[in-house]
């Protein structure tokens, strides 16, 4: 998305990145070098982000609260990853996983602010 062409705010293109960042991350992982691509497209109801692989695995992970002003994270966490699904869903209106003839498609529906015309 190149900065300033949609109009949106810059709060709606940091959270945008960081959404696609964490689905990315999450797609990589999953397929292990295999092909996984990235869409953007924005529509009435919103800024959109999927990220598609080969893999059929849907995603797991426990969403934590993070509009709880301080989440308690243990000392020694088994993984140091699962807090990617929960900041999406944060971020996000509406997300989910879509079936698709080879792999899946994670997609999440931003809260979309826009630049002041003028």
């Amino acid at each position: 998305m190149k900065k300033g062409q949609w109009g949106v705010a810059e709060e709606t293109v940091q959270d945008a990145v960081l959404v696609a960042s964490e689905l990315l991350t999450n797609a990589v992982r999953a397929t292990r070098g295999r092909p996984v691509s990235l869409r953007l497209a924005l529509a009435e109801d919103g800024l959109r982000v999927e990220v598609w692989d080969t893999s059929p695995v849907r995603p797991k992970g426990t969403a934590p609260d993070l509009s709880m002003p301080e989440t308690p994270v243990p000392d020694e966490a088994p993984d140091p990853g699962g807090w990617g699904l929960g900041i999406v869903e944060f971020l996000s209106k509406e997300h989910g996983v879509r079936a698709e003839f080879e792999g899946k498609t994670v997609w999440a529906l931003l809260r979309t602010r826009f630049r002041p015309s003028g």
